[in-house]
């Protein structure tokens, strides 16, 4: 999934969920940078309020961090081998294959609920729907992943490996809304990217309305809240494309309406809580985020592949605990390391591969 179901879709589930429009800001604006969030940053280094972050995604396929947390936590949460879903026409099964509303996947959104920190809740929010938009895929290096009808040449997907890694040879198709599209290794190849969106929304409108309401909501709400997102998406057809601005428009207006906070959602925009909380000093010119990237294209992604962090200072260093990115930073690392325990109960091989106790 991207944009569209990260942010305004999340915040629509949110607030028809019953939390307020700002709620709903912070839960839709976590479960979005959990995707922009790939950039390692050291802040204020050498001072008291030095600070550095977790990054939630990786972004240069040459320094994947597969074999790390990201992926299994944040991307693709193992599922269930067994699933229906999952079945294949060769057979294949695998222990690390995304299955949607997996236990797993469930056990680590309870954890961010249970928190009650809306960063963190966003976050798992992101996870959770990722597993049904990138159902049958590993994060993880692996044969399993390889497409027969990718377009890549067999030999050269067997040469560099690391095209297997994720949904890589499938491309953006698992995560356009509305788009109809075949995925041939599986049982039932034909994949109608409406029908996981919905369920998604589903079952990610169910977990906040009970967090937030103390009951289950009844079945009208929900066939109200999926009628209103399936109208929103429109016909799913072959030739839906990434972030469709008239769909977009439609998730807009959709949040001025009474059931949805009637309240108009938030332009997202990449690096504004990372901009609102520091800047890059260079030669007495303060310069933000954004911008420093652009001029650092080919070296943003990943670089603390390379024991590098690019240099940031507070603009409010008495204040830098109370910015919007600092919590949702501190969220990561909080989830992370939760959710690393639940992984290492499923995958005891992993305490040893990472350097993890073998107890947690």
């Amino acid at each position: 999934m991207d944009i569209e179901f990260h942010y305004y879709m999340t915040y629509l589930i949110a607030a028809r969920a019953g939390f307020s429009p700002g709620e709903a800001t912070v839960i839709a604006q976590s479960a979005q940078e959990i995707d922009d969030n790939h950039i390692p940053v050291s802040v204020s280094a050498g001072t008291t309020a030095a600070y550095e972050n977790a990054i939630s995604q990786t972004m240069n396929i040459l320094h994947p961090h597969h074999n790390q947390k990201i992926y299994p936590i944040f991307h693709f949460i193992p599922g269930v081998p067994d699933a229906p879903t999952a079945a294949r026409k060769d057979g294949r099964k695998s222990d690390w294959v995304t299955t949607p509303d997996s236990p797993l996947a469930n056990a680590m959104l309870d954890t961010a609920i249970r928190s009650g920190d809306l960063y963190r809740i966003g976050a798992s929010a992101h996870a959770f729907a990722d597993t049904w938009a990138h159902q049958n895929f590993l994060g993880k290096d692996d044969p399993y992943n390889e497409m027969p009808d990718s377009g890549w040449n067999d030999r050269l997907v067997g040469e560099i490996a690391l095209l297997r890694i994720g949904h890589a040879l499938a491309g953006h198709r698992p995560d356009i809304p509305g788009l109809i599209w075949s995925d041939r290794r599986l049982v039932h190849a034909t994949i109608d990217n409406t029908v996981r969106f919905l369920d998604a929304a589903r079952a990610l409108f169910a977990k906040l309305y009970a967090h937030k309401n103390g009951a289950s909501p009844e079945q009208a709400q929900v066939e109200s809240l999926t009628a209103d997102l399936q109208a929103d998406i429109g016909p799913s057809s072959s030739s839906s494309t990434q972030r469709d601005q008239v769909r977009i428009e439609r998730y807009k207006l959709r949040a001025l309406t009474t059931e949805y906070g009637a309240t108009a959602i938030p332009d997202y925009a990449i690096g504004r809580w990372a901009d609102d909380a520091f800047v890059e000093q260079r030669a007495g010119v303060a310069t933000q985020i954004v911008e420093f990237i652009g001029r650092h294209t080919g070296l943003a992604g990943d670089i603390l592949e390379f024991g590098t962090r690019l240099p940031f200072t507070w603009k409010d260093a008495a204040r830098y605990r109370d910015t919007p990115w600092y919590k949702f930073q501190e969220a990561v690392k909080a989830h992370l390391g939760e959710c690393w325990k639940l992984l290492v109960r499923r995958f005891p091989e992993l305490a040893d591969q990472i350097g993890q106790p073998a107890r947690l």
